[in-house]
């Protein structure tokens, strides 16, 4: 039987303005599943399934492949996730007409698209400007502004954008080097932040005790190294800056990892290699927690990534109380369940600090 105390879930396509309610967009609700993927560093989708009926005229219109209408997604009339319709999915068999529809947030172009050619020549450089600076223009074309939660971090001497160079593929880049992560706000702008501290978890969870009961670890050794080096871009009469950050973690074997820093100068060499330094810890392991009841945690907010919890689980080698950050969060909503799946990182893992031991490490 569905829950009576479900979450309400609006999902609005299209740019229509209605002056009665102050909203763009005409109000869907003929789905039926509906999950919402929200990320510290990567950008927010929805993804819903309806009943399709081609014999009704708003549904062609709605649903029209590579339009790319403006979606707004509303829990409880908050507004959660904005950006454009990607992917409609049509399926039909014996007894349904059925589409699967993915939106995803304003930012996610820069994932697709280059900059437009009337933007620059040959090439297009940054100088003396900061990351701040140059997520303002680069968005700008596609009508994105930005959020910078911290302090805009401090300028790069020169930065080169390449003709063929995916805006994503370079914000990113850039970001890496000044320790910070990309994602979306609700209302769609891009939003650059640093990962929260630990110190604060907004729930405990135990091996064993409600409502934890499916968990899951993921390691990935090819990714794992004793130490990682970054060499800067050269200096007239100088040869190059080099840094090495060591992975006190593993003495041996030994597995050096080495990457090229074109864009930093050689003050910035250290942080950029502390910054990969981190997110090596951050792609070698992902703990999942699968199948929470409910959308909210125990201070009745909903889900949030970057946020921590902390974790008890020896059955997925989690021997010690450990504090992870929520990198993702996945809400998911059925006709009859409404459930959580969070994957977690160690804390630091976007920050560029080693955690002080590690969950499988033996307790004393």
């Amino acid at each position: 039987m569905p829950q009576p105390d479900r979450e309400k879930v609006a999902i609005v396509i299209g740019d229509d303005f209605d002056p009665e309610t102050g909203r763009k967009g005409d109000y869907f609700g003929y789905w039926s599943n509906v999950e919402i993927r929200r990320s510290i560093d990567t950008y927010s989708s929805v993804t819903f399934e309806a009943p399709f009926e081609p014999e009704r005229k708003e549904f062609r219109k709605t649903f029209r492949p590579f339009t790319f209408p403006r979606l707004e997604c509303l829990i409880n009339l908050e507004t959660i996730v904005t950006g454009f319709v990607l992917d409609v999915a049509p399926e039909l068999d014996a007894n349904t007409r059925k589409i699967q529809v993915t939106g995803y947030a304003k930012p996610d172009v820069l994932h697709d698209c280059n900059l437009p050619p009337d933007a620059f020549g040959k090439g297009l450089q940054f100088q003396k400007q900061s990351l701040l600076e140059i997520a303002k223009r680069i968005g700008a074309p596609f009508d994105i502004s930005c959020d910078f939660r911290d302090d805009d971090p401090k300028p790069f001497d020169k930065v080169k954008l390449e003709i063929d160079k995916k805006l994503q593929e370079f914000l990113v880049d850039l970001a890496k080097q000044r320790s910070r992560v990309l994602s979306d706000t609700p209302s769609g702008d891009l939003l650059c932040w640093q990962s929260v501290e630990p110190g604060n978890p907004v729930a405990f969870f135990v091996e064993g005790r409600q409502p934890l009961t499916k968990v899951s670890a993921e390691f990935s050794p090819r990714e794992y190294y004793s130490e990682i080096t970054g060499f800067g871009k050269k200096k007239r009469a100088k040869g190059e800056a080099r840094w090495t950050a060591l992975n006190h973690f593993l003495e041996k074997p030994r597995r050096p990892h080495t990457f090229k820093l074109e864009d930093s100068e050689r003050a910035d060499v250290p942080t950029a290699t502390l910054a990969n330094l981190g997110k090596m810890f951050a792609n070698i392991l992902t703990v999942q927690i699968d199948e929470l009841p409910g959308w909210r945690d125990p201070q009745g907010n909903l889900w949030q990534p970057n946020t921590t919890i902390n974790l008890t689980a020896p059955g997925v080698m989690v021997y010690r109380p450990t504090e992870f950050l929520i990198r993702d969060v996945v809400l998911k909503q059925t006709p009859d369940t409404e459930t959580t799946s969070l994957s977690l990182v160690l804390p630091g893992a976007f920050s560029g600090r080693l955690p002080d031991d590690l969950p499988w490490d033996e307790t004393e």
